[in-house]
């Protein structure tokens, strides 16, 4: 081989470089917050409907998602991080309606959480009375009260993600 053919391959070789990625989540835009503790507090369904499963199941998926998604420590109180809020709305609409008939194909449940956050070292977080928000289409079939478990689930993960994403950065 000749010199030339030597830098040519020397020069491809060092111009490749392996692509990068990154699986922190909410990607590059991560904020890092300086905090050590969260403290999420009970929500409340202040919704005309859904029982007081709601409230519970929510708060819990809300701080679930707090303790395997960052490295803070989960507190009752006095948290460098506090989130409280409320369940604003909670209901079942119809969609998909079929023509000649007077039952839709589809239900809607949808759940509107309002979120408060306040943050002991920085107010740049605030999140005062936002709201989140998701729906669930189900088979107007079924018995609503034998899968509003597994819908409420599917709700609450949809919600704390935007809200974890909202709080951490990561708005994708």
């Amino acid at each position: 081989m000749n010199y030339f053919q030597i830098i040519l391959i020397s020069f491809i070789l060092s111009s490749c470089s392996l692509p990068q990625f990154s699986f922190k989540s909410g990607g590059s835009e991560t904020k890092e917050i300086d905090a050590k503790t969260v403290q999420v507090d009970y929500f409340q369904n202040k919704s005309a409907i859904g029982g007081p499963f709601l409230g519970a199941s929510f708060t819990e998926s809300l701080r679930d998602i707090m303790q395997s998604q960052t490295k803070l420590d989960l507190v009752d109180n006095n948290g460098d991080l506090q989130i409280s809020g409320n369940i604003k709305n909670y209901n079942i609409t119809p969609v998909n309606i079929q023509a000649g008939s007077e039952t839709a194909a589809q239900n809607r449940l949808k759940m509107i959480v309002s979120i408060d956050t306040y943050y002991k070292n920085n107010d740049s977080i605030g999140l005062n009375k936002s709201p989140f928000s998701a729906f669930v289409d189900y088979n107007s079939d079924n018995d609503f009260s034998s899968i509003e478990e597994n819908l409420v689930e599917n709700l609450n993960y949809q919600i704390t993600q935007d809200i974890y994403d909202k709080i951490f950065g990561g708005e994708w």
